[in-house]
């Protein structure tokens, strides 16, 4: 992970420019700052690759900033962006080696390209919809190198390719084979591809189709060995969805979804006890259908709510979705739904 820090005096600007970045890659670990203290602060306790500043900074307080970067921090990458900068302001900019220049900047693909390329990511794109074993297979026909960036309902994982073989993994405290094995067991997966090469000491010796093979097998062996404790049958999706919190609405989207609730991808710092509405919308619903919830659950891409007093109309409305928009999830292969099982404990 390469980390970004974006410092801005507007916290609308600074808010939605943190997420546009977080959802190009998952390459990424974004942070934040508002002025240039808290940034010093994240400077002397974090690895800041690239910093990006400069959208609505007056210009005596960035001129300082990157005064005192250039002078403490000479390895992180600066991109300055600014909006009919001074002449003076443009000179001082040229000066200075670490510092990029962007110049009424409007284009946040140019500009998450141009972070990659300074952070030496050959960036692939992320892939969904595609199972992570199929994935791997076509790497290994055409022979490719790269790194790939698995995330699944909060859990992260990486595989490292060479010639097409897997031969690194990393998944938590777990490396090598054992965590290759955890990360192939996962569903609904999202994949973020580096081509750029990485040396890396072979920690795999197995063919992928013996991993493939092994991986099925635990796949099977948790389905017998756990009970299925879940009241309702759990479908997976990918439906956007509104929710709103003390008058405020953000967008984000639904992983899966069950009577009994839903995972939802977001970024907002939502905590675990906190009461919502979710608002499902899908072409063949008749109308928004509004339900109460509250957060049962929270990892670092999502929450997880509980449905709360469903109403006959409600549940049909559910039921009309999971029947059109939806596939089921044969069972607790994966990480059971801490939705569910919040509803099972208490019955």
């Amino acid at each position: 992970m390469k980390n970004i820090l974006v410092v801005d005096n507007d916290p609308i600007m600074l808010h939605t420019f943190v997420g546009l970045l977080k959802s190009h890659s998952s390459f990424l670990q974004v942070r934040s700052a508002t002025n240039v203290q808290t940034t010093l602060e994240i400077l002397s306790r974090e690895d800041i690759h690239v910093l990006i500043t400069g959208m609505h900074i007056p210009e005596m307080e960035a001129f300082e900033l990157l005064s005192l970067l250039g002078a403490d921090y000479p390895s992180t990458r600066v991109i300055f962006m600014t909006n009919n900068a001074s002449s003076m302001l443009r000179a001082k900019i040229k000066q200075m080696a670490s510092v990029i220049h962007f110049d009424q900047a409007l284009d946040i693909s140019m500009l998450t390209k141009r972070i990659f390329t300074e952070l030496q990511i050959d960036y692939g794109g992320q892939i969904r919809g595609l199972t992570l074993s199929s994935f791997l297979q076509m790497l290994e026909l055409e022979g490719r190198s790269c790194t790939l960036q698995i995330t699944a309902k909060g859990k992260t994982g990486s595989i490292y390719i060479s010639n097409g073989k897997p031969a690194a993994a990393k998944m938590g405290l777990l490396t090598g084979k054992p965590a290759a094995l955890h990360i192939l067991t996962w569903e609904n997966v999202l994949i973020d591809i580096d081509y750029a090469s990485s040396e890396r000491p072979r920690e795999i010796n197995t063919s992928l189709m013996n991993m493939l093979l092994e991986s099925g097998r635990m796949v099977d062996e948790k389905q017998s060995q756990r009970p299925n404790q879940r009241k309702h049958n759990r479908y997976d999706c990918l439906v956007g969805v509104d929710y709103d919190i003390s008058d405020w609405t953000y967008q984000c989207y639904m992983r899966d979804i069950s009577e009994g609730g839903a995972y939802i991808e977001t970024e907002q710092p939502i905590k675990v006890g906190q009461h919502l509405t979710v608002s499902l919308t899908s072409p063949v619903l008749e109308r928004t259908c509004a339900i109460k919830g509250k957060v049962v659950r929270r990892d670092p891409k999502g929450i997880g709510v509980r449905f709360e007093n469903l109403t006959l109309q409600q549940k049909q409305m559910i039921r009309c979705l999971t029947e059109t928009r939806c596939s089921p999830i044969s069972g607790p292969a994966e990480q059971p739904s801490v939705v569910d099982e919040d509803l099972s404990h208490q019955e």
